[in-house]
């Protein structure tokens, strides 16, 4: 079968020059000089009859049909690349380094290594936990599961999770049946996680109750609060994908049955668009969409 396909290295320059903006940097990419790259973008747009930027003030803008056309060069790069490393392997093969938070590192995260690992038995990991309030130099990982509104511009940013918010307790402290839960919370001993937006307050305010005074120890993780429900200190309000452990395995039991849509989710922080990193990341971050996306 013949391809028409147009020559590789002018669709490398292209896509190269897309992604990082100008010439320049995609020619410090490629090892070439810029004006090669300008050279080879020029030769794919006359084969293809069409202009693919629109070259002003030294920037690059793509034009319509150079913003259609690079999704699909970008896939046919990434799974030559993924197709490559899987049949002849990795030269100088390095770990996939992943940053995430205590909590969801703990409870979310170890739980599924090993079946990630026993699917990709080449692919080595290297876990990076973090405090909500660490910040680390993105040297120091590939990719980074963040918690919060999404509005990070420091890289390429992908919704991975929104989680409902649930109270919960040891079920020595489950509250009666038939009374207010509402009424019966807001007498109890409550768990706050400091740095979160999604507070008891919040709770309390949703549902229309009045917000009773806070009436119980603060902690700064979700897996301290969880640890302290779990020993019968009180209700924490947390997550539902880090209760989870907990609640099958019976250490705590829903306080009651309402949830608060949580107004911060998961997201995929990378540096470069999850297309553009090396195969082995590729792999990594699609197992991990596809983990939570059945969650």
């Amino acid at each position: 079968m013949a391809y028409n396909l147009p020559s590789l290295p002018w669709l490398r320059s292209f896509e190269a020059a897309a992604r990082l903006g100008n010439f320049t940097r995609a020619a410090e990419e490629l090892l070439i000089t810029p004006a090669a790259v300008s050279y080879q973008v020029r030769q794919l747009e006359q084969h293809l009859g069409y202009p693919l930027f629109e070259r002003a003030h030294r920037e690059l803008v793509l034009t319509r049909l150079g913003q259609t056309y690079l999704p699909t060069v970008e896939k046919a790069f990434s799974d030559l690349s993924i197709a490559t490393v899987s049949v002849f392997g990795e030269r100088d093969r390095r770990p996939v380094r992943f940053r995430c938070l205590n909590s969801f590192g703990q409870l979310w995260m170890i739980p599924r290594i090993r079946s990630f690992q026993e699917a990709h038995p080449g692919i080595e990991l290297q876990m990076i936990s973090a405090s909500w309030a660490e910040t680390l130099s993105p040297e120091l990982f590939d990719i980074d599961v963040r918690f919060g509104d999404g509005s990070w511009t420091d890289g390429a940013v992908e919704f991975l999770l929104n989680d409902p918010i649930i109270p919960v307790c040891h079920p020595d402290r489950a509250l009666p049946s038939g009374g207010n839960d509402l009424d019966l919370l807001s007498n109890a001993s409550r768990l706050d996680i400091m740095g979160v937006v999604d507070t008891w307050e919040n709770f309390f305010r949703s549902f229309g109750h009045a917000v009773p005074p806070r009436n119980g120890l603060q902690v700064d993780q979700t897996l301290s609060a969880l640890e302290l429900a779990a020993l019968g200190h009180g209700h924490a309000l947390v997550l539902q994908t880090l209760a989870d452990p907990y609640l099958e395995s019976g250490r705590l039991v829903r306080s009651c049955e309402r949830k608060l849509k949580s107004r911060h989710s998961y997201y995929l922080v990378t540096d470069r668009p999850r297309q553009a990193l090396n195969p082995d990341a590729q792999i990594f971050c699609d197992w991990m969409i596809g983990e939570l996306g059945a969650a």
